[in-house]
């Protein structure tokens, strides 16, 4: 995730780190799942293949949250995460998957 949106988290109170700040670039997407839960930490990514909850299960997890953003912008990207920190304010992510787009928030599993 790009520097200036883990700002946005850290500016709204929460805890963010990176990947880079982590030393985990270029790391296997299993490892980074893995240093999520161990740290037990919410993963939020750009990256779709997390997006697949029988791959990455977020069930045992602080949750996964998903961004999903087509055009790559970094305008559309800020707008997608200050929905995600509304979200955070009044919704815990724990045990779920979260996929957010310009549409909403599609919540696995659902209830």
């Amino acid at each position: 995730m790009d520097v200036r949106l883990a700002r946005l988290f850290a500016d709204a109170g929460h805890a963010s780190q990176t990947v880079q700040i982590e030393g985990l670039s270029g790391a296997p997407d299993t490892a980074i799942y893995a240093v999520c839960n161990r740290e037990r930490r919410i993963l939020i990514t750009q990256d779709m293949v997390f997006s697949n909850p029988f791959a990455f299960s977020p069930i045992a997890t602080e949750g996964i949250i998903v961004i999903r953003n087509p055009s790559q912008l970094l305008s559309d990207a800020e707008y997608l995460v200050r929905v995600i920190i509304k979200k955070l304010g009044v919704e815990d992510p724990k045990g779920h998957l979260w996929v957010v787009d310009k549409r909403g928030i599609r919540v696995w599993p659902a209830g």
